[in-house]
């Protein structure tokens, strides 16, 4: 009898079955194939919009809401990705996201090329644990050669803000407007040398982006602490506060509430008059309270009653229209003020500090600012747009642009864009390969072809013709290593003279991640999956959505 895999064997007490009937079973190569497919379709998906030139997908959402939009990670999240294999080359670019900001398509056309080559090698006979076995050892190599191409840069000096600007302009090439991408490469670096700690950048905590529609993207700006669409409730507030001590309340300030579902009964107008003046009391007497701590600025994620607002226009203290509570954590998180969630439990000790508070109620609904935080340095970026797609396009390459911008403060390092850095792994692994043994020497070649996708595509998506430019740009890196292709002109350019720079950052993570998610599909060569099976239960009359107490209502047997 053959033991080899068999899912039933018969034994003198009859078959046994070792798999459950209700799974679909994929093994071996048919499996790997199956992955390698879909993993190339969701690069197809986005493979068009790699570059300055790359196309915008139109995407529409359940409640019929159209975007457009280039960038890559966002795609793939909103076009609902099914298959296993696929989603876990999603999940790969998604890390690549929240890591580099920037790189995700790179990353999913790089796997994909390298599946694809894969899968040649597979039917050529050579086994995936070699081929696993051979992307690594060209992974290790391709990030030897990259930090070794790569070109320092010291942000404090006047040339190191200048590639800062040029590697931010060459992240929103292609995403936003090119008439704008020198003015929100500008914002960009502002904002990071506003949040700067120490060589740290936290673009995620320490950036506050808003958007304001029917504006013209050229008034996009960025500001120096919090800004707020808000303004003040009480008339008479200060537009100006210096060092302010401010209060933050997710709560309305209220009398003492009764129990849910209580009543209470009265026997006379003057009784009830007089409950509604304790009432009225006990808000002043918490309002006597909050002003007690030296709060002169309060926010609050709710209305404050006419009583309590008299009582503190009287005092000249601020009150805010009621905020967002994402807002009243930006406040929290740059003032150090805590959010008081029981009006009645505030001290002294819970309220937050600025150099400046004030408010200008000539904008659109009107803008609070607090500079000069105290706990965390905060920037603002206010996005405007004439439309809902304008100011979107626009916020996603800022968002894009502000963490390239970070990783080179932080990493210190930059490389020539346009295609060149590839070329030159791909041309360094082409010479390293004939140093190792067995099939490895063809994998590693075949990682140098997959690399060389990268340039290709950018080539291809700017129409120009990909066989002759890839051999001139092969040709060129024989000279010169930051030679790469300028896809407005056509020809082969110098890409650091040019001002086409990226960080190191974005192209070590790429290519980590892009043979992190092929080799996690190589590896994988069964698929078991539970077939879905949709089973009605018996269910009563009486408990038929179509009946009531057992019968049937007379409207419903006589539409019928």
């Amino acid at each position: 009898m053959n033991y080899s895999g068999d899912l039933i064997s018969m034994a003198k007490t009859g078959p046994i079955i070792v798999l459950d009937p209700g799974k679909e079973r994929t093994k071996g190569k048919e499996a790997i194939f199956m992955n390698i497919t879909a993993a190339k379709a969701v690069a197809s998906l986005v493979q068009s919009t790699l570059g300055p030139k790359g196309m915008d997908k139109m995407l529409i959402n359940k409640l019929g809401m159209v975007s457009m939009t280039n960038d890559g990670v966002t795609i793939l999240k909103d076009i609902g990705i099914e298959h296993p294999a696929a989603k876990m080359i999603v999940e790969v670019s998604k890390t690549l996201e929240s890591t580099a900001g920037d790189g995700t398509t790179s990353s999913v056309i790089l796997s994909a090329a390298l599946l694809d080559k894969a899968e040649k090698l597979i039917k050529k006979g050579i086994h995936p644990t070699v081929i696993v076995k051979g992307f690594k050892t060209a992974e290790d190599k391709a990030l030897e050669i990259l930090n070794d191409r790569a070109i320092s840069v010291n942000f404090k000096t006047p040339e190191g803000r200048a590639i800062l600007k040029k590697a931010a302009m060459t992240s929103i090439t292609g995403k936003a407007p090119d008439v704008h991408k020198e003015m929100l490469a500008d914002i960009c670096v502002k904002a990071t040398e506003i949040i700067e700690k120490d060589g740290f950048v936290d673009v995620r905590s320490d950036v506050i982006s808003i958007v304001e529609l029917n504006k013209k993207i050229e008034e996009t700006e960025v500001i120096e602490g919090i800004a707020l669409s808000t303004n003040s409730l009480n008339k008479k507030a200060p537009k100006i506060i210096q060092n302010p001590k401010i209060a933050i309340f997710d709560a309305e300030i209220e009398a003492h509430k009764t129990k849910a579902k209580s009543k209470m009964v009265v026997g006379s107008p003057e009784e009830r008059n007089q409950i509604i003046e304790n009432e009225h009391q006990n808000m002043l007497d918490i309002a006597k309270q909050i002003a007690d701590t030296g709060a002169n600025v309060i926010f609050s994620t709710k209305m404050v009653k006419p009583i309590v607002l008299e009582y503190f226009d009287k005092r000249g203290i601020y009150v805010s229209r009621p905020i967002e509570e994402k807002d009243a954590e930006h406040v929290s998180y740059a003032t150090g003020a805590k959010v008081i969630r029981n009006p009645r439990e505030i001290s002294a000790q819970d309220l937050g500090e600025a150099g400046l508070m004030e408010q200008d109620p000539r904008a659109d609904g009107g803008k609070t600012f607090i500079r000069d935080s105290k706990k965390s340095k905060v920037a603002t970026i206010i996005i405007r747009g004439e439309t809902l797609q304008h100011a979107d396009s626009v916020d996603t390459s800022v968002d894009d642009a502000l963490w390239v911008v970070k990783s080179i403060i932080e990493d210190g390092k930059v490389m020539a864009g346009g295609g060149a850095p590839e070329i030159e792994v791909a041309l360094a692994l082409r010479a390293f390969a004939p140093t190792v043994d067995g099939y490895e020497q063809r994998v590693i070649s075949a990682y140098a072809d997959a690399v060389e996708e990268i340039p290709k595509t950018l080539i291809r998506n700017g129409g120009l013709d990909v066989i002759d430019l890839t051999l001139a740009l092969r040709t060129a890196h024989l000279k010169d290593k930051n030679a790469g292709v300028n896809v407005f002109s056509g020809k082969i350019v110098d890409m650091e003279k040019e001002g086409v720079v990226e960080p190191l950052r974005v192209k070590i993570n790429s290519i980590k991640s892009a043979t992190e998610a092929a080799i996690m599909i190589l590896r994988i060569d069964d698929v078991l999956r539970a077939k879905h099976i949709r089973e009605v239960p018996d269910v009563k009359p009486e408990h038929m959505a179509t009946s009531y107490s057992g019968m049937a209502p007379p409207q419903l047997n006589e539409r019928r």
